[in-house]
């Protein structure tokens, strides 16, 4: 589904409600590349059951992403589980060189700043979440990075760059012209009124 390499994440909203996740999440993936389970209060266990569930919906394997799951050898025996996305705190608790020593797993990590992407491309990231680049609701009063600096750090790294924060059809464009290689969403796909239409409307911004 990804058109000329920009992929179109769209990330839980760390509610816990996964029924309506799992509703959501079935009606909207074909327009997505990867829909991330992000839900910091679950366990292990849970968040892989997550999985499950959107295995059982229907949802391909390659679209689903589990963050924060540090346990990287608990899926060895998922293998139909192969991507996994950390924040700051999972990588730092992580010794050694290398972040990932599994060749199945693609494994991303969220960064704030050029030492942080470099850091995280150094050990092994295979992408990166910047943000959050306009103004998000789901970080109320804090003020957003910037175009400038996202176009910074897609510099700085050889390894893509996803955005993430405030992004909506509108500003795709600019995105992309800073140099990400993605977008990520949150509130316009979870708490829209039609989240099929508003999936659409962020994967036809991509293919103009």
């Amino acid at each position: 589904m990804n058109s000329l390499s920009f992929e179109l994440h769209a990330v839980s909203p760390g509610i816990g409600d996964e029924q309506r996740f799992v509703k959501i999440a079935t009606d909207v993936w074909p327009w997505l590349d990867y829909i991330h389970i992000r839900e910091k209060h679950l366990t292990t266990e849970q968040k892989i059951q997550w999985a499950y569930n959107l295995l059982y919906a229907g949802i391909p394997s390659d679209r689903i992403v589990i963050n924060g799951l540090c346990e990287l050898n608990e899926l060895e025996k998922h293998v139909l589980i192969q991507r996994v996305h950390w924040g700051q705190s999972n990588m730092t608790t992580i010794q050694g060189s290398s972040l990932n020593k599994s060749d199945r797993l693609r494994l991303g990590i969220s960064v704030h700043s050029l030492h942080e992407a470099r850091e995280a491309e150094e050990r092994g990231a295979d992408y990166l979440f910047y943000g959050h680049v306009f103004s998000s609701s789901s970080k109320p009063g804090i003020k957003p990075r910037g175009l400038s600096a996202l176009s910074e750090i897609c510099s700085g790294v050889s390894i893509p760059v996803i955005a993430i924060g405030g992004i909506e059809p509108a500003n795709i464009a600019a995105v992309r012209a800073a140099g990400a290689s993605g977008a990520a969403v949150i509130s316009s796909i979870w708490a829209s009124d039609n989240p099929q239409s508003a999936a659409a409307a962020l994967r036809q911004a991509i293919e103009r």
